[in-house]
């Protein structure tokens, strides 16, 4: 089929100077670029509202109204959560909402008021900020804005550290996940529990999850193991958080039936060794390559994946092809319930 191409102003000032030959020159000039001028602005809101009419090229606007329609909402930020130890006097109350703010400057609030019953006990809370900035690893210290009586100011985030904080869904993500209902619904109808109904699932539940692997039976029969994958996130495993999301969002809208359960992939490292010659190792160059690498393991989601040498040669490649790989010398597979960890690149 032949591709519409839209004229350019000068080619519409030029034709219709030509339509125009018998009028007076003082006329025709600045009358073809006039109607020029109106007949371009036309083209070009004909050029926007031929992108509308599909997710797949339509601005965010328009976007917002195509996700009402399959019933994708945009996912929100998230907030950060996790548990926190704190000391005091047995009888003493941390109470709900109680604030303490962390080393990078934000603000934490106790989810539920705990009261010791020893000297130290376990609280749960959530940043009050959304986003990844308000993960904190195991070991941090939070203190009490408003110290209370008997209980210690410092609270220390516990061994699980406190994560699920996402930023707002990507726009082109977001798209993604309405194109994939929007084919869903066209061809398959509605969803009702294939394997890839679950990654969908999955992936609506938190901001983090880019992927999913599905193991039906992997617990006994009638069950559904699924095993986030998050790219985004350390090792791209999922958070404490995120697992609870995804569990939620399975036990909202899976088929009741399946025993539902939600668990951290295993990993499969991922070495590789390369020996650059000298006129190309550079630290350009290996931040390239290893941008490569890591964007072609991230790209592996599914049960069984397979990391080809070959795969890892043409990543190299788009860098450079004056090197010699020296590891891996074999394909690498995933077994049930695997995932690859982001690549290790050892320079020879």
């Amino acid at each position: 089929m032949d591709t519409y191409t839209r004229p350019t102003y000068e080619q519409l000032r030029d034709r219709i100077s030509a339509d125009l030959a018998a009028m007076p020159a003082v006329l025709r000039g600045p009358l073809s670029a006039a109607w020029a001028r109106a007949c371009h602005g036309e083209h070009g809101h004909l050029d926007w509202l031929h992108a509308q009419c599909s997710p797949l090229t339509c601005d965010e606007e328009r976007l917002a109204d195509w996700a009402v329609l399959y019933g994708v909402a945009r996912l929100a930020a998230t907030y950060s959560v996790g548990p926190v130890d704190f000391g005091g006097s047995a009888g003493a109350t941390l109470l709900t909402g109680a604030a303490a703010r962390g080393a990078n400057g934000l603000d934490y609030v106790v989810v539920t008021a705990v009261t010791l019953t020893g000297a130290t006990d376990v609280a749960q809370v959530q940043c009050t900020t959304a986003g990844a900035v308000g993960n904190l690893p195991a070991g941090a210290v939070l203190t009490l804005i408003d110290p209370l009586s008997s209980v210690d100011s410092d609270l220390v985030v516990g061994a699980a550290g406190l994560s699920g904080g996402a930023a707002q869904e990507l726009v082109e993500d977001w798209r993604a996940r309405v194109v994939e209902e929007w084919q869903t619904v066209t061809t398959d109808g509605a969803r009702g529990g294939r394997k890839a109904d679950y990654v969908y699932w999955a992936k609506a539940a938190h901001p983090s999850v880019t992927g999913a692997l599905v193991q039906l039976h992997a617990l006994g029969v009638g069950t559904v193991l699924v095993r986030p994958i998050c790219n985004g996130l350390s090792q791209r495993l999922p958070t404490p958080a995120v697992v609870a999301a995804v569990l939620n969002k399975l036990l909202a809208l899976a088929p009741a039936m399946p025993d539902k359960s939600v668990e951290v992939p295993d990993l499969v490292p991922v070495t590789v060794q390369i020996d650059l010659l000298p006129g190309v190792d550079t630290g350009p160059n290996r931040a390239a390559i290893l941008a490569a690498l890591v964007a072609l393991v991230d790209a592996e989601q599914s049960e069984g994946a397979v990391l080809q040498v070959a795969e890892i040669d043409a990543a190299i490649a788009v860098v450079t092809t004056q090197y010699t790989r020296l590891a891996p010398m074999a394909d690498l597979v995933c077994g049930a319930g695997q995932v690859f960890a982001p690549p290790t690149v050892v320079w020879a």
